[in-house]
């Protein structure tokens, strides 16, 4: 059943336009992911749906009622800001009942609420305590408790764990999966970081400059992105994007990226060359689907490329090359070492090349 659904909105400010043209839909218990770097238009999404924001154009729906003349507190949606945002004075206990206190529930009600959601948050002692009395993790979640204590159609998260540090978030991540799933409630969250939108969306809509990119499952924009900004965005290193020509000779056809050549079967080419109508093309590839050797391999597809730097990067090393002016980045095992300006081969199969238009920037295949 569909929760929420955006109908071609836009919203300015003055000449800006923050969002332009937005359709998307939101389905019963599915956790909805908006990802984009900052000034994308997430906020601004959730703010228009929360009534905090007015549109200027366009329809929003939730559960097939118009709710865009709608006061905030009529939308049944509860929204979780970037900060903290709770009330220093009052104890974790009396955060958690102010959204309730405020439409009247009786106080034997307002109790059995906040135990069972501050069972389920795993944060049951510290009820009585002040702000200032837990830690990052733990005001997080009752930040938490306080949005889904209260029964809402929608509940908007508006990058809810960016400034905690990386153990936190990791542990966050799962409690937001895990929750969801318990309580089976429909979560629209909004986020900068990829790793966020792949492993907590059923869904994600990645938006740049207000302008969707692509909608997808994270398997779907993962492994076909629809251009080269979603390609650039999802991965660590991210995908490697290289300006090339095609080229044939002698019946062999080739990319050409300076005084590089890079063979390529012919299939490729043709299937390239019927969808094409010029020579020059981005070629995308993943650092993990290249591979290095120390020897000089033959039949690699390039051959005697200088290391243009290493980097140890956890439990793997991120070697890079240069091919003309640009920097190709290639993940490999940790026991695979080298040092600056080593010569190595670098191979790849052609089925994990991405194909992307130079010009529009948009995937070919």
């Amino acid at each position: 059943m569909e929760v929420l659904r955006l109908e071609n909105v836009y919203k300015n400010y003055g000449k800006n336009e923050a969002i332009k043209n937005l359709n998307f839909s939101c389905e019963e218990e599915e956790l909805f992911v908006i990802l984009g770097p900052s000034g994308a238009g997430k906020t601004t999404t959730l703010k228009l749906i929360s009534g905090l924001e007015e549109v200027t154009d366009g329809k929003i729906f939730l559960k097939n009622k118009l709710v865009n003349n709608l006061e905030p507190k009529d939308r049944n949606v509860s929204m979780v800001f970037e900060n903290y945002a709770l009330y220093p004075h009052l104890t974790v206990y009396k955060n958690i009942s102010s959204p309730l206190e405020a439409i009247h529930l009786p106080k034997d009600e307002i109790d059995k609420k906040i135990k069972e959601i501050a069972r389920a948050l795993q944060i049951e002692e510290l009820l009585s305590r002040l702000p200032s009395m837990i830690s990052g993790g733990q005001k997080q979640r009752t930040v938490l408790a306080r949005s889904l204590v209260k029964k809402a159609d929608e509940y908007l998260m508006d990058e809810p764990i960016a400034h905690l540090d990386a153990k936190l978030r990791y542990q966050m991540r799962g409690e937001f999966k895990r929750i969801q799933h318990i309580r089976k409630v429909n979560i629209l969250y909004a986020t900068h970081d990829f790793r966020e939108a792949l492993s907590l969306g059923d869904k994600v809509l990645i938006l740049n400059k207000g302008v969707t990119q692509q909608i997808g499952t994270p398997q779907e924009i993962f492994k076909k992105p629809a251009n080269v900004f979603v390609a650039n965005l999802l991965g660590d290193p991210p995908t490697n994007l290289v300006e090339v020509i095609l080229k044939a000779k002698d019946g062999q056809y080739f990319f050409q990226i300076g005084n590089v050549s890079i063979s390529l079967s012919k299939s490729l080419a043709d299937e390239l060359l019927s969808k094409i109508n010029q020579e020059k093309l981005v070629i995308g590839i993943r650092p993990f689907d290249l591979h290095c050797y120390l020897k000089q391999e033959e039949n690699a597809k390039i051959i005697n490329a200088e290391v243009y730097m290493s980097e140890i990067a956890g439990h793997y090393n991120v070697i890079s090359i240069k091919l003309n002016d640009t920097i190709i980045k290639i993940r490999e095992e940790k026991s695979f070492k080298v040092s600056l300006g080593d010569k190595i081969s670098v191979d790849f199969k052609e089925e994990k090349l991405d194909f992307f238009d130079a010009i529009s920037g948009n995937r070919i295949f």
